[in-house]
């Protein structure tokens, strides 16, 4: 059983943000109830739908589609949801389902109300590029060794 809890708006944003904490299964029945409360919160013009998935369990086909519907639903109508929160249910749905090529998930709520735009510390997941190591040859070693 999946529980959908609402949350307090503190940050401001361009668009009027609205809450909501998702914990369980990620299932039809779980995004009929976000659908319903974005659909109402998106009545009085467009809406950033933030959806913390930090306590979701496990995820359902039923329950990314839905998803991919509600976000095609605020869209449609000048809003967008935004997804937050580290879950392993969902990342390893996201890496099966391609999911990052339509929706991201955002790590902290600051991040996903600022849509990724504040410049991140650069990561280095690649050496330096320098002259010397150009030329250089790596040192190579047989077995374990």
């Amino acid at each position: 059983m999946s529980t959908l809890s609402h949350v307090s708006n503190a940050t401001p944003t361009s668009l009027k943000s609205f809450d909501l904490i998702l914990d369980g299964a990620l299932d039809a029945a779980t995004v009929l109830a976000i659908r319903h409360d974005s659909a109402n919160a998106a009545t009085d013009g467009p809406i950033l739908v933030l959806l913390d998935v930090t306590a979701v369990t496990s995820v359902g086909a039923s329950g990314v589609v839905g998803l991919l519907e509600v976000l095609h639903l605020l869209r449609a109508r000048g809003g967008d949801l935004r997804l937050f929160g580290s879950s392993v249910a969902l990342e390893d749905t996201r890496l099966q389902a391609h999911l990052g090529q339509v929706a991201r998930i955002y790590e902290s709520r600051e991040e996903a109300v600022d849509g990724g735009c504040t410049p991140v510390r650069a990561r280095h997941l690649t050496p330096r590029f320098g002259v010397r190591n150009l030329f250089m040859r790596r040192h190579r070693t047989f077995g374990w060794g």
